[in-house]
């Protein structure tokens, strides 16, 4: 008895499915979800040369001001800013303070990236009482200065912290305090 082996077509599942299997992800993309955020735009790709005295070079000084750095020159910025917290290369400012910081950085790391340009920021969240979500500050700052959010990484940092599971809320297991092991690398791109 010969029997028929063929294997018979599959309809084209919806966006999000499990499995290898082909779909069109216009229908997702084109949802409410996504109206009114920022899109990825064609835009001419400019890219001009970092004068040749600036290149190999160390400069150690903030980043608000790139002024060796021509427009469009650069393809991935990567950085682990300071977190504010007492350290001696720290200043003592204000949250609202320091986010204005950060923001000047951002902006000038908008001007010298190249159109597609990434900028990859290493940052942990701070403090317990209360907990300031800085990932979540950056994030919305990089936004609404033209930046498109690519994803975001988590470095789980576990295996090399404390073995200790001490939740800093001896004897209020109702309200433990939660430990952080994980800082984010966030993804954008111009």
């Amino acid at each position: 008895m010969k029997t028929d082996r063929r294997k018979r077509g599959t309809k084209t599942s919806s966006f999000g499915s499990p499995g290898r299997i082909n779909h069109d992800s216009t229908p997702f993309y084109t949802s409410k979800l996504y109206e009114g955020l920022p899109q990825e735009q064609k835009v001419k790709y400019v890219e001009n040369p970092i004068p040749s005295q600036f290149l190999d070079k160390i400069f150690s000084k903030s980043s608000e001001n790139m002024e060796e750095l021509p427009d469009n020159s650069v393809h991935l910025m990567v950085t682990s800013p300071p977190y504010n917290v007492g350290k001696e290369y720290d200043e003592d400012f204000t949250l609202k303070d320091y986010l204005e910081f950060l923001k000047r950085v951002w902006k000038e790391v908008y001007r010298v990236l190249v159109p597609g340009g990434r900028a990859c920021i290493n940052i942990a969240n701070l403090g317990r009482k209360p907990y300031i979500p800085l990932h979540a500050f950056i994030v919305r700052d990089m936004l609404d200065l033209g930046f498109l959010m690519r994803g975001e990484i988590i470095w789980n940092k576990a295996s090399s912290s404390s073995p200790s599971t001490a939740w800093g809320s001896w004897l209020s297991a109702s309200n433990p305090t939660l430990r952080d092991v994980h800082e984010y690398i966030l993804v954008f791109s111009k």
